[in-house]
């Protein structure tokens, strides 16, 4: 990384801010990613305090993952069809309700574990639109020159939920039982709404798109991209296998209580560490503008490697919560990285169909790793599970590196414009 020049009265890192759009964007996001993190965290430990089952806790990923990934083209080429405001009015909404009656089945006694299946499902199926359209929405609030800045930017607003939310979610569950971090993610939503309802958006970025093929087409046209760009291929490889392999929520509250012996405190305490070392991560990408990404991506990776095999051999807390606040760190700067070269090589028209692909290998991966921490974890233990997760993680970093990797370490990314024809 390179120290960025000052540009006008903002460093580098933050000239998205100039954008006043932008600003409500960050501002909604990161309400809504706190509520988001206060609920992922309960369900994670409300569904292993009812059931006492690995495998249980690990299939909330998978209800989550399905629809996503059945979902994820189709919902990209409705992200550039329909006015991207008003699809996340609807899919922010439907959460919104979908948490409060969670909150109620909890404050009446009725939850059950399915329950929580079934809430997966609901918000893994809106994700398969909602995520497309953020990522289509926000990139298109600032010019190309900024692009790293808004990413970083949303990254913040993002790590910043998942810094704060775990620890509120531990509070909430110690003190006010399993309905209320339901209640807050609900009124975390309202934030997102009333941004969405502040932006002046020009009426062709409103209400319209660049073009409108069809549905069939458009659902190819992403992946066909993705195929053709190598470094993208390369940068989604990488995602894929950090997804499924590397850090989650469900096996690092499986290491809280069976490993390290603590309550929701603790797991509270190791996901906030997490989401403290990202936003440090994030401030060192605000001060410092990524030039060479394929020689940063391949270093990045290999610490991540250590890190994650470190905690998996570490037995005291205040260890593990250092290990994780470096994680953190790394693996925010890492997807920081890999998810700025993503938005850079994709032209605004076919931008929601892409980021659709770039979410199949980032929420699908990262909630079928779930999955895969459950099994093996039931067949190796916490630890064990930990260690063939960071060894998966390093042979993907090691692949990147005789493959196609190389080719562009050292060099300035190069923008791609042209569209699929």
């Amino acid at each position: 990384m390179s120290k960025a020049s000052p540009r006008g009265r903002l460093p580098a890192g933050l000239t998205a801010l100039r954008e006043r759009n932008f600003v409500f964007y960050v501002i909604g996001q990161f309400t809504s990613q706190l509520g988001s993190w206060i609920e992922l965290t309960a369900v994670s430990w409300i569904i292993y305090e009812m059931t006492d089952s690995p495998l249980l806790l690990g299939l909330t990923g998978l209800f989550r993952a399905a629809p996503t990934i059945l979902l994820a083209l189709f919902g990209g080429a409705i992200a550039d069809r329909l006015p991207r405001r008003l699809l996340l009015f609807c899919t922010e909404s439907t959460m919104l309700v979908a948490s409060v009656t969670m909150g109620l089945l909890a404050a009446t006694g009725q939850l059950q574990f399915w329950h929580l299946y079934l809430l997966n499902v609901v918000s893994g199926t809106l994700q398969a639109f909602s995520v497309p359209a953020r990522h289509a929405l926000f990139a298109g609030l600032v010019p190309r020159s900024s692009m790293q800045s808004a990413v970083t930017l949303n990254s913040v607003s993002v790590r910043g939920g998942g810094f704060i939310g775990p620890s509120i979610a531990g509070l909430a569950l110690a003190f006010g039982g399993y309905a209320l971090p339901f209640f807050l993610n609900a009124a975390s939503f309202l934030g997102m709404l009333v941004a969405l309802a502040a932006m002046r958006l020009p009426r062709s970025q409103a209400n319209a798109t660049l073009r409108r093929p069809s549905l069939r087409h458009g659902m190819t046209e992403g992946v066909a991209f993705v195929w053709r760009t190598p470094l993208l291929k390369v940068a989604l490889g990488l995602e894929i296998a950090t997804g499924l392999f590397g850090h989650n929520a469900a096996l690092i509250t499986i290491v809280v209580r069976d490993i390290l012996g603590a309550g929701p405190e603790g797991l509270g305490l190791l996901l906030s560490a997490t989401g403290a070392g990202a936003l440090l991560g994030m401030a060192m990408l605000v001060a410092f503008h990524v030039e060479r990404h394929g020689r940063l991506i391949l270093t990045l990776g290999a610490i991540y490697t250590v890190l994650w095999a470190a905690f998996g051999l570490s037995q005291w807390l205040w260890l593990s919560a250092i290990l994780l606040f470096a994680l953190g760190t790394v693996d925010s700067v890492w997807g920081v990285t890999r998810n700025t070269l993503a938005q850079l090589l994709v032209p605004d028209s076919l931008r929601g169909r892409v980021m659709s692909v770039v979410m199949l290998a980032t929420r699908g991966g990262s909630q079928l790793g779930r999955v895969q921490s459950g099994l093996t974890v039931g067949l190796i233990g916490a630890p064990a599970a930990v260690l063939v997760g960071a060894a998966v993680v390093g042979a993907a970093v090691l692949a990147s590196w005789q493959a196609r990797l190389p080719h562009y370490i050292g060099k300035p990314v190069v923008l791609e414009t042209e569209e699929v024809p």
